[in-house]
């Protein structure tokens, strides 16, 4: 450096008027590696004088400056190396700030204004009243813990919270969700979550343009090329969505740290033996410690982010040694930010419980690989080694690295590579795939859609930027071209990182924008790499100046063409995130529901298609944790056949159901989607409608609906046996109004059975009939009939595995070795004491009288255990034979006990009857009161369901073996003298 330093020295002092002219020799040296005369605004005498004094060397047939730093050094008059003094120890930082025009000062205001415009424009979408709605599905799991550990905090500075979060939130976003927290405290607690998380993101979008500024600025000096970076920034629509107003989920906190990374690394980029006696490095050095361990404590995930710092190292590691400069010397603030930043992370780890070890201590790893590796290129690099023994080296060192991790760290590794695998290869939602996804056509335009035109821009100045960062030792855009790659890389696996990619990408737009006007002469070119004086001014780009009318308008028209369709796409996916009015409304309309029947979680719980499902919950019952149930039970509920099977499935977990359109190309008409969404829960098209699902809530295109989950009113009446009845009702849903209408048709006795989810007058083959206001929440009975009792199975009419019920419409489904043998007054049913069963669906009166004919063909046994059943519920047993006959009886819901009186004996038909008038259990034999006892008042519970015969169990070892005949259930405990009568009336008709 020293000749050409002098040599440049001794030609400016001779001849002033050449600075000029040198300087613009220098800019087109930083454009390109070589070059010809005729690129150079020199005359032949000057050039050749530069020739001579070999300030200029020939390269082939092009030229070059042999030392562009000795050059700039003469040029700017900086003491070179050997003039500065090194013995009076580290230099006290600057802290002059860089001086910056007006007009600087209002193009940055204005494109960080920009920047803000892009993510605030869907105000009214987010804010809508006394409401804010945040677009998407995953913003309320961090509004619902936000607004938890903020209820629970004492006060803006009860740090208690953040050693206590819930293992899902210690172990994915703590720093996240504890900053989060803190601002919502600091600004008047939990009814503050909702403005804090709908604005956070917009917050992080502007420092990251700042940050995104500032990167640029160091790099290149050119204010022109930052300016156009952060324009670019504010509409890649991966970046601008993400970032938008209300989309509070963990990126948008993630990216201020990895940009803040990137610019630290950059500061420290070109870092030789001399300015490590400079406390401005330090300072750098502890500004990434910061910004990766806020990045490691910002996600689960960080791990594979940080990566990239390590890819970077050992790339420019292999640069160091081809330029002969001491790897570990360069290394050494790096270094002691990642110690700083293991310290930080071990610290929240141990002292806050916060993520597991596998990311607390990455840092800690991370410190060791770029120690290793820097220490390996210095014993390369002293050892005079050709450059490939590096890069072996390198790889061998990794797999070595990845053995010794599963030979001493088997569960760490594990955990490692299980995270990597789900990162990378999980299929599933939108961000799991590709971004190149979709064939041909998605390589071409998949890019474009999350990216926009800055694509474009961006990857032919990837490829050379890259190329000249390590052939001309551009140390601070190696930074960004090594995390570039990594991102497209990871970008190529799985789109939800294209965020990450995003503020390379615009820079490297930024500077293929500015290159781009230049050759069409609105500007001068862009360097690649220049010099800032002590207040941050580029010394080699002149500063920004307002350009005359023509040139404005051109380049306007220039950043409108570039960035139109990021700004298209961005807007496309601020309206694929926001919460529609449409479904917003009928979580409004489910929320009132839920308040005026008081109902509670899980009483309230919404089942939707996972994408909003954590929406709708926050605003109806405020759990919005996971979607998990929705994920599994949703689409199952939609290809359902059985509403009633979903009904009775989903009725203690689920509330509400809410149906959306759906773009298939056809959908059964017996499926539940069918049934409820294209025809309101009413029959038609050849299936019956549904009786538990009342529509609640329909937009106006009918292409939201909600549905509440409810017992039913179960209408019951008489009709002619095997004919079809129609019940229907004219219902009025949010000024729309329809006919609801269920067909059913009358069993062979005569009586017809439906349920239906709305009270009021229906229409009842040409009749009236009215459903009592809360018999449908209550599932009331509604009779239509004159014939007494809930139940009756005189076992008469027995075909395809059905016994019919002559006055309830009850059906009872056979199953195993049920036979029809001839009973005490016509037919009864036999079983065989192994897997024969008979069951019915009804759900237990508060009052009963359970009454049969039994005959038992199995003798008695002294064995405790062996009793044999005659009724089961789902909530446990009935009615049992225990040994020698003895009749035991349990009221399910109510007794605990079992009360044991009256005997039906072997081989001969007996009258059994078991009644509860809310206070005792009574058991008769043969008319006659057997046996008492006193059980409360309690409520009785079958759970929907009772069993003749058998447990819910096959080849049950309790089985009952023999027959039963006419079996009758009333609402309403009969008196001994009633039970008398009713045994001496069928006794005295018996066959």
């Amino acid at each position: 450096m020293t000749d050409v330093r002098e040599a440049t020295d001794d030609l400016l002092a001779e001849k002033p008027a050449l600075e000029s002219d040198l300087r613009e020799v220098l800019a087109v040296d930083e454009r390109t590696d070589n070059w010809t005369f005729d690129e150079v605004p020199l005359d032949s005498g000057t050039f050749g004088e530069l020739v001579s004094r070999d300030i200029v060397v020939k390269d082939g047939d092009e030229y070059e400056i042999a030392d562009p730093d000795a050059v700039r050094a003469s040029l700017d008059g900086e003491e070179t190396d050997s003039e500065s003094d090194l013995g009076e120890g580290p230099s006290l930082p600057s802290v002059s700030l860089p001086s910056v025009s007006r007009v600087e000062a209002g193009a940055l205001a204005g494109a960080l204004a920009f920047v803000a415009l892009m993510r605030a424009y869907v105000f009214p979408s987010v804010f809508r009243g006394e409401y804010v709605v945040l677009p998407s599905n995953d913003p309320y799991y961090y509004r619902y813990w936000v607004e938890r550990l903020a209820a629970e905090a004492t006060g803006v500075f009860d740090f208690s919270v953040l050693s206590g979060l819930p293992a899902e939130v210690a172990k994915g976003e703590p720093l996240m969700v504890a900053t989060l927290w803190w601002l919502t405290n600091l600004l008047g607690g939990a009814d503050a979550a909702g403005w804090v998380l709908a604005l956070y993101p917009v917050v992080s979008a502007l420092v990251v343009a700042a940050l995104t500024y500032a990167l640029v600025v160091r790099l290149t000096g050119d204010r022109r090329v930052a300016l156009a970076a952060v324009v670019l920034l504010a509409v890649i629509p991966a970046f601008a969505y993400r970032t938008g107003l209300g989309f509070a989920d963990h990126h948008a906190f993630d990216y201020p740290w990895l940009v803040l990374t990137a610019l630290s690394l950059v500061w420290l980029a070109d870092v030789v033996r001399e300015d490590l006696s400079d406390t401005r490095r330090w300072l750098a050095a502890g500004v990434l410690g910061v910004a990766v361990a806020g990045q490691v404590l910002a996600w689960d995930a960080s791990p594979i982010i940080i990566g990239a710092l390590g890819v970077y190292v050992a790339v420019r590691v292999a640069a160091d040694v081809r330029d002969d400069r001491s790897p570990l010397v360069a290394s050494a603030p790096i270094l002691a930010g990642l110690a700083l930043a293991s310290v930080l992370s071990h610290l929240a780890h141990a002292g806050f419980g916060w993520h597991t070890d596998m990311v607390a201590y990455s840092p800690a790893l991370m410190l060791v690989g770029v120690l290793v590796v820097s220490l390996f290129g210095e014993a390369v690099r002293q050892m005079d080694m050709p450059g490939f023994v590096l890069g072996t080296g390198e790889v061998a060192g990794a797999l070595t690295g990845l053995v010794l991790l599963q030979t001493f760290l088997p569960a760490y590794a594990s955990k490692l590579s299980g995270r990597v695998s789900f990162l990378l290869f999980k299929s599933g939602p939108a961000e799991t795939q590709s971004m190149f996804a979709g064939g041909p056509s998605g390589v071409l335009v998949g890019p474009i859609l999350e990216l926009g035109f800055a694509w474009i821009l961006a990857v032919p100045m990837l490829v050379l930027a890259s190329w000249r960062a390590y052939r001309r030792q551009r140390r601070g855009w190696l930074v960004v071209c090594t995390y570039g790659w990594y991102f497209l890389v990871l970008a190529t696996f799985q789109r939800r990182f294209v965020g990450e990619l995003t503020p390379f990408a615009a820079v490297l737009a930024g500077y293929g924008f500015v290159a781009f006007v230049a050759k069409l002469d609105l500007t001068s070119s862009p360097v690649l790499d220049a010099r800032t004086d002590a207040g941050g001014r580029s010394e080699t780009t002149p500063s920004l100046e307002l350009p005359d009318r023509g040139t404005v308008t051109a380049l306007v028209v220039l950043l409108l063409l570039v960035s139109s369709a990021g700004t298209v796409q961005t807007a496309v996916r601020h309206e694929q995130v926001k919460i529609v009015d449409d479904k917003f409304r009928s979580s409004v309309a489910m929320d009132a529901y839920s308040e005026q029947q008081e109902l509670e979680y899980p009483d309230n719980y919404v089942l939707t298609k996972w994408g909003r499902n954590r929406m709708y919950n926050y605003f109806v019952n405020g759990e919005a944790k996971s979607y998990r149930f929705a994920e599994r039970h949703y689409e199952p509920f939609l290809e359902s056949r059985s509403p009633k099977a979903q009904y009775q499935k989903l009725r203690d977990k689920v509330g509400f159901v809410v149906t959306t359109d759906l773009d298939v190309p056809r959908v059964p008409k017996d499926s539940n989607y069918a049934r409820l969404h294209q025809r309101r829960g009413s029959a038609g098209r050849g299936a019956s409608g549904s009786g538990h699902y009342r529509m609640m809530y329909e937009n106006n295109d009918g292409s939201v609906k909600a549905f509440a989950l409810v017992p039913g009113a179960r209408v019951y009446g008489n009709a002619t046996s095997g004919q079809t009845v129609t019940i229907s009702k004219q219902v009025e849903v949010d000024g729309k109004s329809f006919t609801y209408r269920r067909k059913v048709e009358s069993n062979p006795y005569g009586v017809f059975s439906t349920t239906v989810p709305y009270a009021g007058a229906y229409s009842v083959e040409g009749a009236t009939m009215t459903v009592p206001k809360d018999a449908p929440e209550t599932g009331g009975n509604v009779k239509w009939h004159d014939r007494t009792g809930v139940a009756h199975w005189p076992f008469e009419k027995v075909s395809d595995g059905t016994a019919y019920d002559a006055v309830g419409g009850h059906s009872a489904t056979l199953r195993g070795s049920v036979d029809t043998v001839k009973g005490p007054n016509g037919r009864a049913i036999s079983f065989d004491g192994k897997n024969a069963s008979a069951t019915a669906n009804l759900s237990a009166p508060s009052r009963f009288t359970v009454s049969m004919w039994v005959k038992s063909t199995r003798s008695g046994s002294t064995k405790d255990r062996e009793y044999q059943l005659l009724l089961k519920s789902k909530n446990g047993n009935f009615v049992a034979l225990s040994p020698y006959g003895v009749v035991s009886v349990r009221v399910p819901g109510v007794a605990t006990s079992n009360v044991r009186a009256g005997r039906v004996p072997s081989g001969t038909w007996t009258y059994l009857a078991v009644a509860y008038n809310g206070t005792h259990q009574n058991i008769y034999v043969n008319g006659q009161l057997a046996g008492t006892q006193r059980i409360g008042n309690g409520i009785v519970d079958w759970g929907g369901q009772l069993r003749f015969g058998n447990d819910y169990r096959v080849r049950n070892a309790h089985a009952f073996e023999g027959a039963i005949d006419e079996v009758r259930i009333d609402g309403r405990a009969l008196s001994p003298g009633e039970v008398q009568q009713r045994y001496e009336a069928q006794n005295a008709t018996r066959g």
